[in-house]
């Protein structure tokens, strides 16, 4: 019996067909290395996936493409990839098409702990110049964190045997899990609107793996810790472990029981720091005491000095200035007065001297005034006389004197016949009262 040749093509489309359409090559996840990773300009991406013994040709299609741009993923990089097989009929080309790609375990939440922790290093959350003091001696802290375990309780009998007048609140919330990130961000908000005025907030929880912390890395709980009005002192886990939470926060403490050692004041260490700070205070004030008072003590000395020479100035200016004034007075009162007399004769030389000029002055011009003064008031008058004349004249309303009329429509006068408008009447204006007529050819 012949053995039947095929040809390439129909080959690749019998093996295109069986690929394509078998249910065990689609919605298949595979785990590699990213190898010969290539971002096209079109937008699609291509790489290969390799282990120790194989290796296989991917593609991620445009529309798919940001999720793993998302993951910032490098050449050696291990994910899991989720897709189907499909096979490129003319060249003969099986491809694994991508549709969904994680990184693997810890790794993927590493690479987005890095992303997100330099995103919020530009953004300036990390700054030292924003960060809230933590007040020495609180009266009201707030801690959010699980209702029950070794954390809170180790948290507030620290807090109360350092410093027993201190008011705690505590704010329950769960701190592993799906809802946990946005359970704790609520409770911040909440610690924020609290009736109580809190002076601190304490965040955290008890150890626990990398993937049990990580709900201190979600972006809505360092939202909540970056926005909130209350210093906040993060408490995550033990020692070695630092989430995102710890440098949002204005202090990070590396277990509850050292915030509870932070966030209250030692009794007897707040006694001695007082004692102290008051005994300080009292050499300050003995000492400004002392200055001040030698200050008083080298001015009164001094105002003395001072004194004592301008009283003996004055006493001698004084001698001085009455000698004067007896010499003086008695010399200006001789010249005044000769000054006064010469000026009385002065006088009564020159009124009686003007008055006889201006006497026979006015007997002389008396008569000349008057009759000035009549030919004036003629001339006014016939000025005033004919201007009333032409100003009668002028007056529109003379000719109606005659039984002329003034026509007028709209307010306006009627100049011509052409301006009537024969929807209005026309109202005459005669000397003695107006009439209205009616336009009708």
């Amino acid at each position: 019996m012949e053995t039947k040749v095929l040809k390439i093509k129909d080959l690749n489309e019998n093996l295109k067909f069986f690929i394509e359409s078998s249910n065990n090559f689609k919605n298949i996840n595979i785990k590699g290395e990213i190898a010969n990773l290539t971002y096209n300009k079109s937008g699609h991406i291509y790489f290969s996936l390799k282990d120790n013994e194989a290796k296989i040709d991917c593609a991620i299609w445009k529309s798919n493409a940001q999720k793993f741009i998302n993951l910032n993923p490098q050449e050696g990089t291990e994910v899991i990839a989720s897709g189907s097989l499909s096979f490129y009929k003319p060249t003969g080309k099986l491809t694994f098409t991508i549709v969904n790609v994680k990184l693997d375990g810890i790794g993927e939440l590493s690479i987005i702990y890095d992303k997100r922790y330099n995103e919020l290093k530009q953004k300036g959350w990390f700054d030292n110049e924003i960060k809230k003091n933590i007040p020495k001696i609180p009266k009201n802290i707030g801690i959010v964190t699980a209702e029950s375990g070794d954390a809170v309780r180790d948290l507030i009998t620290t807090a109360k045997r350092r410093y027993p007048p201190v008011n705690i609140y505590l704010f329950p919330s769960s701190v592993q899990g799906e809802t946990a990130a946005n359970d704790i961000a609520n409770k911040i908000m909440k610690a924020n609107r609290f009736h109580k005025k809190l002076d601190l907030l304490i965040v955290g929880r008890g150890g626990g793996s990398y993937e049990d912390l990580w709900t201190f890395n979600e972006m809505a709980v360092l939202e909540a810790i970056y926005k909130s009005n209350i210093p906040i002192i993060s408490a995550v886990g033990h020692e070695p472990d630092v989430t995102l939470a710890d440098y949002v926060a204005d202090l990070r403490v590396s277990t509850p029981t050292a915030a509870g050692e932070r966030a209250a004041p030692e009794k007897t260490n707040l006694i001695q720091a007082l004692n102290n700070k008051l005994k300080e205070l009292g050499n300050v004030l003995s000492n400004k005491i002392n200055i001040e008072k030698n200050k008083i003590l080298n001015f009164e000395n001094e105002q003395k000095k001072v004194l004592i020479n301008k009283i003996l100035f004055m006493d001698k200016e004084l001698s001085n200035l009455d000698n004067y004034l007896n010499e003086s007075l008695i010399r200006k009162f001789q010249m005044a007065k000769t000054s006064l007399n010469n000026h009385i004769n002065n006088v009564r030389f020159l009124f009686k001297h003007n008055f006889d000029k201006t006497k026979n002055y006015l007997i002389a011009t008396n008569e000349g005034w008057n009759k000035k003064l009549l030919e004036n008031y003629n001339l006014l008058k016939n000025t005033i006389f004919q201007l009333d004349e032409k100003l009668d004249l002028l007056n529109p309303l003379k000719p109606l004197e005659h039984g002329f009329a003034i026509l007028k429509q709209d307010e306006k006068i009627i100049k011509s016949v052409t301006s009537i408008n024969k929807q209005n009447n026309i109202e005459a204006i005669l000397i003695d009262g107006k009439i209205n007529l009616k336009v009708e050819n």
